[in-house]
């Protein structure tokens, strides 16, 4: 098996797009996520086969039966199955802990032959190990660029 996971602010949620979403009025649970982004993402998966695990703080909110919550989260999952990345999995909510030690927990119930995690911030202290020599860091500005689609692709071949 191999995995991306995905962080959304700065990674598909770019300023450029919350900004075109702001100036078209589109609504929150009807927003527009960066297209140049969801395009390297889909075709990443096509060619690698990998699996989309969540890792972003946007999950701990599902399951709460907060309709507005629920219409987001169905929002971003269909915009990224049309980009042909659809969400296969969460890491785990771990109290305490930081993404590094949800996703080596995620990696320990679920062995991997490559990963990547593509993500805007590299604050991942609990388990640098994890993230050493797979974190895509990406600059919140600017989201998925070709640049990080070819490091991703490198590291899941």
């Amino acid at each position: 098996m191999k995995a991306i996971f995905l962080d959304i602010d700065g990674v598909i949620a770019t300023p450029t797009s919350v900004r075109l979403n702001y100036l078209l009025g589109r609504r929150v649970d009807n927003q527009w996520y960066d297209g140049v982004a969801l395009r390297y993402l889909g075709r990443l998966v096509d060619e690698t086969q990998a699996t989309v695990v969540l890792t972003s703080t946007w999950r701990e909110d599902l399951g709460h039966g907060n309709p507005q919550v629920e219409a987001i989260m169905d929002n971003l999952f269909a915009q990224l199955e049309s980009a042909g990345a659809p969400v296969s999995d969460f890491t785990p909510v771990l109290p305490d802990a930081d993404r590094s030690e949800e996703i080596a927990t995620w990696l320990d119930r679920n062995p991997c032959e490559a990963y990547v995690i593509f993500d805007d911030l590299a604050s991942f202290e609990d388990r640098p190990d994890v993230c050493d020599g797979h974190l895509v860091l990406i600059e919140d500005s600017e989201g998925i660029r070709f640049r990080h689609y070819q490091r991703a692709l490198e590291l899941l071949r």
